[in-house]
């Protein structure tokens, strides 16, 4: 099977499904814009499911050749459906980061490019990171070009995610371990694709600004809820929270060689961010939210 035609395939999919309603840079979705754009997703995620199971059934078991085009297509097509979480419609979300989980599980499945789609969704999570703690566009370019993936990828989803902030965050999170869910259920943990996963995302959390939450911190002696765009910034905390829980437990998982993961620097990560995050979380003014926070972290931690 040809990887370039599958691809050009997916991307054509996508594109002629997204973009008839978010050409625009800021899009207003309308009732019946929403209700298009909704059909659209579903019979996505459908497709990519059909084309997942057929390769499941394949009985040549042939892998997607690599083509040179592959990875242009896959960063437009993660563009697009990243772009998505920024529109502020939780059924859009919510079927956008299905799409991503599903397109995965297909890679997974071809063996073919998995590890760079895991590397560009994670480059997405540095660049919208940056973007909602208003860090220059000077400082965020030079984090940014050291990443794992190349200067194209990045100068394709950049203009995409313009207007992303904590509620993308969270929403680029919770894919990110459903994506770790589903290496868990589908593919048994499989250790090649673990370690792929686990080192993208270390590297990507790794360069993320946390001590910008410090100084907005510091700058105001306590977090307002302004501080971090309302309630979703509080998602994002809480989604990360989760996603480290569930990460840590990969990491102290063993391999079939009998080998610990929990040296893996991952855990060191987590160990000094967790306290901040509480910390963070926990500071914001006002015993509503304070209360509601709780509870919330709460859910998240059971």
């Amino acid at each position: 099977m040809s990887g370039g035609s599958t691809y050009s395939r997916l991307h054509r999919l996508i594109s002629d499904s997204v973009r008839p309603c978010t050409a625009a840079e800021v899009v207003s979705l309308t009732k019946e814009k929403e209700k298009e754009l909704l059909a659209s997703l579903s019979q996505v995620l459908r497709q990519i499911q059909l084309w997942t199971r057929q390769l499941e059934s394949d009985s040549d078991d042939d892998e997607l050749s690599a083509q040179s085009e592959d990875h242009r297509y896959l960063s437009n097509i993660v563009a697009e459906l990243v772009f998505l979480l920024t529109l502020k419609n939780r059924y859009v979300q919510h079927l956008a980061v299905k799409i991503l989980v599903a397109i995965s599980g297909f890679l997974a499945t071809s063996g073919s490019n998995w590890g760079f789609f895991i590397r560009f969704l994670c480059l997405c999570m540095e660049l919208v990171a940056t973007n909602a703690l208003s860090f220059s566009s000077a400082s965020s370019t030079a984090g940014l070009e050291n990443s794992h993936c190349n200067s194209s990828s990045l100068l394709v989803v950049k203009p995409r995610l313009k207007n992303a902030g904590w509620s993308t965050l969270a929403e680029i999170v919770r894919v990110l371990r459903s994506i770790l869910k589903c290496l868990n259920q589908d593919f048994e943990y499989d250790d090649n694709l673990a370690e792929v996963y686990l080192d993208s995302v270390y590297y990507s959390l790794s360069n993320m600004p946390w001590d910008s939450l410090d100084v907005i911190y510091n700058s105001q002696n306590s977090f307002s809820v302004d501080a971090l765009d309302d309630a979703s910034g509080v998602v994002f905390l809480g989604n990360l929270i989760q996603f480290f829980c569930s990460m840590v437990e990969q990491c102290g998982s063993v391999d079939d060689a009998g080998r610990s993961q929990d040296e893996h620097p991952f855990f060191g990560l987590v160990t000094n961010l967790v306290p901040k995050l509480f910390y963070w979380c926990l500071s914001m003014q006002g015993q509503h939210v304070i209360t509601c926070i709780r509870q919330y972290f709460r859910h998240k931690l059971l």
